[in-house]
């Protein structure tokens, strides 16, 4: 499929979660898609909410860093969105933190779920986490996915961060993350992802985590990601 469904996820809407977001100050120069999370009951499925429509190629954020999009496309690779439950997918649990509920009619059409914050100061721009995930097949190496994950968010506008990923895994499965600070309308918001590879029969699964919001929104973000990557499961 020569239209990666992760074009531009970053640029039309927030990043990942499950990871910590120590570095994503602006004073920091080191630190660019689909997921979920949950409250005090553990649900299979949260995705953070986006305002705006599926990603497509031309929406993809510009920028010399390569991204698994570019990867994906210079193989040859086929990309198959997935959805909760879909013959073969692993069973992704992830946690709803305390203070965040399911995005529901807000979650993106193309995400595989997503939670925001219920805190009333956060109303009129809540911070968000969204999970997507895909299936790749064909000469597919999981290393070089997660060699090239990053690069989609040091693609951002006035990105201030890592300027490579930081190894870690979720549930047992290797993974990368990365976060920093961006610009979005002129105003600065910090951004985290991380990007998990899960070996299936059939394939070879991604899901990455993207958590967003603004600055004064941190102390949240870290809070839900925190939760995300102690209580996720993951069985293939």
């Amino acid at each position: 499929m020569s239209k990666s469904v992760r074009a531009g996820v970053i640029a039309i809407a927030a990043v990942a979660l499950g990871l910590s977001l120590a570095g994503c100050g602006s004073d920091t120069k080191t630190e660019p898609s689909k997921s979920e999370t949950t409250s005090s009951k553990t649900t299979t499925t949260t995705t953070t909410t986006s305002e705006e429509a599926a990603p497509t190629t031309s929406g993809e954020a510009a920028g010399p860093n390569k991204t698994i999009v570019d990867y994906i496309r210079e193989n040859n690779i086929v990309e198959t969105p997935v959805k909760r439950g879909d013959p073969g997918s692993p069973t992704i649990d992830l946690p709803t933190p305390e203070g965040w509920e399911d995005a529901g009619s807000r979650t993106p059409e193309w995400a595989y779920g997503a939670i925001m914050s219920t805190d009333p100061a956060f109303a009129a721009d809540p911070p968000s986490v969204i999970a997507i995930v895909s299936k790749l097949t064909g000469n597919v190496d999981p290393a070089k996915v997660l060699e090239f994950a990053p690069g989609e968010i040091r693609n951002l506008p006035g990105y201030d961060g890592a300027e490579e990923g930081t190894s870690d895994e979720l549930s047992g499965f290797d993974a990368t993350q990365i976060g920093g600070t961006y610009k979005k309308g002129g105003v600065t918001r910090a951004i985290a992802q991380k990007t998990v590879v899960i070996p299936g029969k059939d394939g070879l699964y991604v899901l990455q985590l993207n958590a967003d919001g603004l600055e004064d929104q941190m102390g949240a973000l870290m809070d839900a990601t925190a939760a995300i990557d102690d209580q996720t499961t993951i069985t293939p």
